[in-house]
């Protein structure tokens, strides 16, 4: 009930739209991470699209679904994209405390959804848009 309480009160006196205790750097290497974390999700959703569904049925199946897939430059655009946010997360956690970094990494739903529809032209529904307003949510909630 404290929690509620504090909420109610810091929203109340609009402490959400301040931005007094901001560690800069930090934020520009959180944004740096989405736009990677972002762009390695298009990137190999466009290099998988052209080449069907992962099979599952046997091994051989799926080794030669990985080797058709390794020729693509938006898979190797892709990993190279999951590389740099890595090394963008490592300068991250070694700057804060990680249970305030790791829930803000799930900002990257929220981009990485509107870029599909951006880029890939998917369809957002409105039960997803409320899921974002609620990822938004958390993501202000476990960073007090």
């Amino acid at each position: 009930m404290k929690i509620v309480i504090s909420i109610y009160r810091k929203l109340l006196r609009l402490e959400f739209w301040r931005w007094k205790h901001v560690n800069y750097p930090v934020l520009g290497l959180f944004a740096i991470i989405l736009v990677w974390d972002t762009a390695a999700q298009i990137f190999l959703k466009i290099g998988v699209s052209s080449h069907g569904k992962f099979p599952t049925h046997s091994i051989n199946a799926m080794g030669a679904y990985l080797a058709t897939i390794a020729a693509e430059p938006m898979i190797w655009l892709g990993a190279l994209a999951l590389i740099l946010a890595f090394i963008t997360w490592l300068a991250i956690i070694a700057r804060i405390d990680l249970s305030k970094a790791h829930p803000a990494t799930s900002f990257s739903y929220v981009t990485v959804t509107i870029s599909s529809a951006i880029f890939l032209h998917e369809v957002i529904s409105p039960l997803q848009i409320s899921g974002i307003i609620l990822i938004i949510f958390g993501i202000y909630l476990t960073s007090e």
